[in-house]
This record gives structure tokens, C-alpha cells and sequence, in this order.
């Protein structure tokens, strides 16, 4: 897991949350949480870890961490549970 500073802006003043992410991309899906409405992402970078690093927020979760209960499997496996309930 890699450290990213990520600088947000609103309205004219910036401020900037650290969050851990196995990508600068993902580093924005961590970053999310810590948004306020309207503000932007002016930046990442990735900070050297030095053992000491601490986030602001958890990493973000993967794609298939987040799409699991809406995938065909698991609504087959909730059909399945339905039906043994009748």
C-alpha cells in the first residue's frame, strides 16, 4: 500500500488529506469520503513511506468489493435463500 497527499480545493481555499491506496488513481476513490460538497482535486502525489505514515482515510475498497452484491452470482445465491425460506 502506497501514501498519497491529495489536494483538494473549494471556493478559493485548498487543503490536503492523506490517504492510503495501492494506486494514485484509487488514491482519489480514498480521498472521496473526505470531500466536502464542491470541492475538486487540484492534486496527488505520492508520499515516501517511511514507516511513520498515517491516512486520513481507509483505502479505497476494489472494484469487485464494491459491485459484489449487485453481481449475477450473488443474486442468484439470494434466490437460492428466497426459495429455501418458502
Amino acid at each position: 500500500m502506497r501514501f498519497y497527499d491529495v489536494e483538494l480545493e473549494s471556493g478559493g481555499a485548498s487543503r490536503t488529506v492523506r490517504v492510503s491506496s495501492p494506486t494514485d488513481v484509487q488514491a482519489a476513490d480514498a480521498a472521496a469520503p473526505l470531500m466536502k460538497s464542491g470541492d475538486r482535486i487540484l492534486g496527488i502525489e505520492e508520499v515516501e513511506d517511511d514507516g511513520l505514515q498515517r491516512a486520513d482515510a481507509p483505502p479505497p475498497l476494489s472494484q469487485a468489493a464494491e459491485l459484489a452484491d449487485a453481481t449475477p452470482g450473488a443474486a442468484a445465491k439470494s434466490d437460492r435463500s428466497s426459495a429455501n425460506q418458502g
